[in-house]
């Protein structure tokens, strides 16, 4: 019979891969334990007793037999992440030895911004989301984000354009409404999570190179199945800029995305095509200077 593997056992788990050894104490489930030296994968020593990882492959395999999709340290956070109530340090504190050990995912959520102000059900409650220059909103993972039919989510692959969105307000049609969410050195499993049942319009804001393009094509674009429609964001006179802002030295980094291709946007595919035969890209953060050329 398979043995029931709590969250609280992914989280001591995890522990035990990333520190190598835990304290025996903290291993709540006896019957899983006992599985993991059977097979050799950890063992036990030292007054107090601490459990030593042995072969975390084996572990995992373990893990795996019991019928969880386990392949790697990361697929754990899968089943941690389903956790109803948010872990505070506090909480962790009272049932392991160090709480650096185990994470309480005070930044899993959405990193966000919006032009001047958004209208949005926040927890419930419908209320205003206001634009802050220099700044954006953090959404923590335990709220509850809704919107509108009508408004549009713009992922930006880089912070510092969602904390001053409103120099690229000259992109962006001025009858419609934009919910901008950081998709890059703020992604979190909550945000692919929030992705996958957004169910309105979608533009992809990244860099206008080959890597910021795989990003959305092989990353972002399989994360938004339930999404109406999704796009990539090409301003009318962008070959015009890159052109003019000629860097061929990042394109020098790029080799590795020569493959790539878009076979349902024509527009994209273009894009690719010129950046490919021109050998040159540009960075978004270079749209805000040019709103003309």
């Amino acid at each position: 019979m398979a043995i029931n593997i709590t969250k609280k056992n992914f989280q001591t788990i995890k522990a035990l891969l990333e520190d190598e050894y835990i304290a025996k104490n903290l291993f709540s489930s006896k019957k899983l334990l006992e599985e993991f030296i059977g097979c050799n994968c950890v063992y036990i020593s030292g007054k107090p007793a601490l459990i030593y990882l042995n072969d975390a492959e084996a572990l995992l395999g373990i893990i795996k037999a019991n019928g969880y999709n386990v392949n790697c340290i990361e697929d754990l956070d899968y089943f941690i992440e389903e956790e109803n109530e948010p872990k505070s340090r506090d909480e962790i504190a009272d049932n392991y030895s160090h709480t650096k050990r185990v994470e309480s995912k005070s930044f899993n959520g959405l990193m966000i911004s919006v032009f001047d102000k958004l209208e949005v059900n926040y927890n419930d409650k419908k209320q205003y989301f206001y634009a802050l220059e220099g700044s954006g909103l953090f959404l923590h993972y335990t709220s509850k984000l809704q919107l509108d039919d009508d408004v549009i989510v713009v992922g930006v692959e880089n912070p510092q354009i969602v904390w001053y969105i409103n120099n690229y307000k000259h992109l962006f049609e001025k009858d419609k409404k934009y919910l901008f969410l950081c998709i890059s050195e703020y992604k979190t499993t909550y945000q692919y999570k929030w992705l996958e049942s957004f169910s309105g319009e979608y533009i992809h804001f990244g860099d206008f190179d080959l890597a910021g393009i795989n990003i959305y094509l092989n990353t972002i674009v399989p994360k938004l199945k339930k999404a109406k429609s999704h796009s990539f964001l090409i301003p009318d006179n962008i070959y015009e800029i890159i052109k003019k802002k000629n860097y061929m030295l990042d394109y020098s980094n790029q080799t590795k995305y020569l493959n790539i291709t878009s076979k349902e946007d024509k527009n994209l595919q273009k894009l690719i095509e010129f950046i490919k035969s021109h050998k040159i890209t540009i960075e978004q953060e270079d749209l805000s200077k040019y709103k003309g050329v």
